[in-house]
């Protein structure tokens, strides 16, 4: 009997070993703000716990940490063009387990001018390929004249001053400006959605393209981690009484970039988060990919 026991004990401290599965609460995990935060708020509060989710501005530190062989981050979410250039050049160890966000661009008008200008932002990152790849199926599009910024506030700054008639704008910032005209007496109104137009142009399956990817090590550590991204936004996240603004309130808007959590909530269909994993949307990661003239390879997921 006491043989017995002392097997059963081995074998239980071996598949104890054997499993590295890290709880949700232990993770590290690095993304830049707006959307791609956003899409964690279902976890938040329990990766914080023990662990930490580092929300930053902007790509630079998430292009070092991806780069970075000892880096402390469990997940990095990061544009899915730059996780996979860097993993065609052999520069990261990190490798793709799933697409979070599948485009949040839009086009505004504002009705009170008529001249003709857009202004645009993004020229080399995802917003400008997009906005290059689908302009000519439109007409506004196609015909204004163009004028590309920095970043979405300055296009914002541009079209509620009435510096332009059309505007791309990202998600929720397209929304917000849209409020803060009318605070204002003017009338500015979402006419098009790039994600539309990308998927009546590439027939892609998903509506919209890989924008946020996670990049991971090991799958095994993050299993739970992706179980609870995918029931977040697949499955709580899109029923009607959803608890997306409370949390938001309750974290902090700006701790994930966003104006309020009223906005957060009203523009999450429109931001387009919601998790896939890889290997089950190939065909699409190869389109945007090609799109960035990214050679796509099987070796880009994880296993």
């Amino acid at each position: 009997m006491k043989k017995i026991l002392l097997m059963l004990m081995m074998v239980g401290v071996i598949l104890t070993g054997c499993s590295t599965s890290k709880s949700a609460d232990e993770m590290k995990i690095l993304t830049p703000n707006g959307a791609p935060a956003l899409s964690l708020v279902g976890v938040y509060e329990d990766v914080t716990k023990n662990g930490k989710i580092n929300i930053v501005e902007g790509s630079d530190l998430v292009s070092s940490e991806l780069m970075k062989a000892d880096s402390e981050y469990d997940a990095i979410v990061a544009p899915i063009n730059l996780g996979c250039q860097l993993l065609a050049k052999g520069k990261t160890d990190y490798k793709l387990a799933g697409v979070l966000t599948w485009g949040n661009l839009y086009l505004v008008e504002n009705e009170g001018v008529q001249n003709n200008e857009l202004a645009a932002f993004g020229e080399q990152a995802v917003p400008g390929m997009i906005f290059k790849l689908v302009k000519d199926s439109n007409d506004v599009m196609k015909n204004a004249k163009v004028t590309y910024y920095n970043a979405v506030s300055d296009v914002q700054a541009q079209v509620l001053a009435g510096k332009v008639q059309y505007a791309l704008m990202a998600e929720p910032a397209a929304t917000a400006t849209i409020a803060k005209a009318k605070q204002n007496g003017k009338t500015i109104k979402n006419i098009a959605s790039l994600q539309e137009l990308y998927q009546k142009q590439t027939n892609s399956k998903q509506a919209g393209y890989p924008q946020a990817a996670i990049f991971v090590k090991n799958k095994e550590d993050v299993k739970e981690l992706l179980v609870k991204l995918d029931e977040f936004t697949n499955k709580e996240a899109v029923k009607e009484d959803n608890n997306i603004e409370e949390l938001v309130n309750k974290i902090g808007a700006e701790t994930f970039g966003v104006p309020n959590a009223a906005i957060a909530a009203k523009t999450w269909k429109n931001q387009n988060i919601h998790y896939q994993e890889a290997t089950a949307v190939k065909d699409d990661i190869q389109s945007i990919l090609k799109t960035f003239h990214i050679e796509y390879s099987d070796d880009m997921l994880v296993k």
